[in-house]
C-alpha cells in the first residue's frame, strides 16, 4: 500500500507547478523554438513539433547534465535534507493549510483526504525542493538550473536513491516540456491541458 501511494503521489508531481518566483526574463543563448509568447503546438506540422521536442531534448540531457548520483553521492550532498527535523510540526500546520513563513514554501499531497507527502523549499536557497512522506522521510529532491527562476530554466527531479525521476524544461509558469528518466518526451503542459507530440490532450490539471 505504501509503495502504491508513493508511486500515486510521484505520478502527480506531473500535475504541479514548482514554487517559481514569477518572473518573464529570458535568456536569449538558451531561448527555444517558441518561449511561450504564443502557443501554437496544435497548429505546427508534426515535423515542427517533433523538431521542437528535439531542441528541448538536446538542452535537457547535454553532457553536463547528471541523470544518476550513486546513493553515496546523493546522500552526501543532501544528507542535512534526509530527514525533516519539524517533521511533526510541520504535518500538522501543513494539515491545515500552511503555504509559506519566513524560511520556507510549503506545498502538500493527500490521497483520500490524509497528508501523505509534502514539499518543502527554503527561501535562502531556492534552487532545491525537498519532498518528504508523512513521517518526515525525504523521498524526492528538485534541482533546478543556475538561471533559476528566470525563464526559461531547467528542473531535474531525483529518487532519495539518486535515480533521476523527470525532467523538466519551463518555458513559463503555465507553460512546461516534460521528459521521463530515458529522456522520452512525455508531453507538454500549457495551462490546464498536458499535449503529446500529436498535440492531442493526454491530462489536464486544475491548479497550472
Amino acid at each position: 500500500m505504501k509503495r502504491r501511494i508513493l508511486a500515486l503521489i510521484a505520478l502527480m508531481f506531473l500535475t504541479l507547478p514548482v514554487y517559481s518566483q514569477s518572473t518573464q526574463n529570458v535568456q536569449e543563448d538558451s531561448k527555444p523554438l517558441e518561449c511561450g509568447v504564443t502557443f501554437d503546438w496544435i497548429s505546427k506540422t508534426q515535423i515542427q513539433r517533433d523538431e521542437n521536442i528535439a531542441q528541448i531534448q538536446n538542452i535537457l540531457f547535454s553532457d553536463k547534465i547528471k541523470t544518476k548520483y550513486n546513493k553515496k553521492e546523493i546522500k552526501s550532498q543532501y544528507a542535512e535534507f534526509f530527514k525533516d527535523k519539524d517533521a511533526r510540526q510541520n504535518y500538522i500546520e501543513i494539515s491545515n493549510g500552511k503555504k509559506e513563513d519566513a524560511q520556507k514554501y510549503y506545498c502538500a499531497f493527500y490521497w483520500k483526504n490524509f497528508l501523505v507527502a509534502y514539499g518543502i523549499q527554503y527561501k535562502n536557497n531556492m534552487k532545491n525542493i525537498y519532498y518528504y512522506d508523512a513521517m518526515g522521510n525525504l523521498r524526492w529532491v528538485d534541482v533546478f538550473s543556475d538561471n533559476y527562476p528566470k525563464f526559461p530554466y531547467r528542473s531535474y527531479q531525483y529518487y532519495r536513491t539518486g535515480e533521476l525521476v523527470a525532467s523538466y524544461y519551463y518555458v513559463s509558469e503555465y507553460d512546461q516540456y516534460i521528459f521521463d528518466p530515458n529522456k522520452k518526451f512525455k508531453g507538454r503542459w500549457y495551462k490546464e491541458n498536458m499535449y503529446n507530440k500529436n498535440a492531442k490532450i493526454i491530462m489536464t490539471r486544475s491548479n497550472y
